[in-house]
């Protein structure tokens, strides 16, 4: 669907708390799509009854996450020496037991209930070293394991690349129920599914606020598409547009107290501002006649990436966030390019083009320039920066049927990684800001 484009296209052509201690930090740098780093995520000790299955669960969620991640050779549980949940002092274990099946990274520690909740105490080990070199200790409720287990996920990936993971942020999306679409929500690793809305219509192209609070999305109401916002905590929904026009695309502004959005009028679509009220700001472009949709904010909010067939076939645009200034950005041979997302680091934009015998990922410099294709089978739709700029999510059949999936690759095109297996089909993948 990649935002609408194709539908508007065709229409109109055709008409914790934790604590810091203090361990010497000896950065062991991991190289991109380079040698991965053998490491070890093994059942953690659990102290009291209720912590039993949550010393399970936690290693596995952060065994998920270490290979997501691109960076990481997680070794399989199935070759450990060590008996699965062994409780000792923090390094009175045999190093030995690792370092002899290839692990040079290992991650232990403690579940213990204190009646109140979790004490988790949770260490990185360089096993040739044989010494920690990082350790957290956490305090959470019971339901709150998997907090646990994304922020130190969120530090080991610091530990070797310098930034602090995307573990523990959200992908919202589109997927099929009977004949309807609704929308949906999950972890970033594809776990924690939750449906949000069931209201039997079309909910597509949802889109995050910047306080990762609320989702902009357009539905297929008596089929007439307008604007509503859905508000997480209070699983509120609130109808912004209520018009003949088509409203589709939205996405909120870097202040989130407004949203551009795709605004139909004849034969021609241009971009329009409004409020999170529903009031009418101002018109962004004039195409006179032609399509101009699915606007994308650069991370400082002065420009914006969008879709105009005002030269043939739709391609990216750049222009100032007022509409002034805008310039083609998408030099690809492809004659048919749309669903642009700006990388929060601000230096790349990512895109899909026709090509291939399909539709395919792109991502390129902000000017166009060094575009490199991602994909190259299957049909590939609607991709969306993680919020660290170092990953997408994406709608993707693999090759396999017409039956679409979300997926996440990493930003040079390695570590593709399945998210979700349904059979009917998931769409419009938009991925939230890590939200502490």
């Amino acid at each position: 669907m990649r935002k609408l484009t194709f539908f508007i296209i065709a229409l109109f052509l055709l008409v914790s708390v934790y604590s810091d201690w203090s361990y010497a930090q000896t950065r062991l740098t991991v190289q991109g799509s380079g040698k991965l780093y053998p490491i070890a995520v093994p059942q953690l000790c659990a102290q009291g009854g209720s912590s039993a299955e949550i010393a399970k669960q936690i290693p596995e969620v952060i065994t998920r996450n270490l290979d997501l991640s691109g960076y990481f050779d997680v070794l399989n549980a199935n070759t450990f020496i060590e008996a699965p949940g062994k409780c000792h002092d923090a390094q009175n274990f045999a190093y030995s037991d690792w370092s002899v099946i290839g692990v040079e990274g290992l991650v232990k520690g403690v579940v213990s209930s204190n009646g109140n909740g979790l004490t988790v105490q949770m260490y990185l080990h360089d096993v040739q070293r044989q010494q920690i070199v990082l350790g957290k200790e956490y305090q959470v409720a019971d339901s709150q394991w998997r907090l646990v287990a994304h922020r130190f996920s969120n530090e080991i990936l610091k530990y070797f690349t310098g930034e602090l993971g995307v573990f523990g942020s959200q992908i919202a999306y589109s997927g099929k129920v009977g004949r309807f679409k609704e929308l949906f929500v999950m972890d970033m690793d594809g776990s924690n599914i939750k449906q949000l809305t069931d209201e039997k219509g079309l909910a597509v192209s949802a889109a995050w606020n910047p306080q990762g609070s609320a989702l902009v999305y357009t539905n297929y109401l008596l089929r007439q598409p307008d604007l509503f916002v859905f508000d997480m905590s209070r699983r509120r929904i609130t109808r912004i547009t209520n018009d003949v026009a088509m409203n589709v695309g939205a996405k909120f502004t870097i202040q989130g107290d407004s949203m551009y959005y795709a605004k139909t009028a004849g034969r021609s679509s241009d971009i329009f501002e409004i409020t999170a009220a529903g009031k009418q700001i101002r018109q962004i472009t004039r195409g006179n006649g032609t399509i101009e949709v699915s606007p994308s904010f650069s991370p400082d909010g002065s420009q914006v990436a969008f879709v105009s067939n005002r030269t043939g076939g739709p391609q990216i645009y750049v222009m100032n966030s007022d509409g002034s200034n805008s310039r083609r950005v998408s030099f690809v041979s492809s004659n048919y390019c749309t669903s642009p997302d700006w990388s929060p680091r601000g230096d790349k934009l990512a895109f899909v083009c026709r090509a291939d015998s399909g539709h395919q990922l792109f991502v390129s410099n902000v000017d166009g320039s060094s575009a490199l294709q991602l994909t190259s089978y299957g049909s590939n739709e609607d991709p969306s920066f993680a919020p660290d700029g170092r990953y997408l999510a994406f709608a993707t059949t693999f090759g396999k049927s017409n039956v679409f999936n979300i997926a996440m690759i990493r930003a040079d095109g390695s570590n593709l990684r399945q998210l979700t297996s349904g059979r009917i089909g998931e769409l419009d993948p938009d991925w939230s800001p890590v939200v502490p």
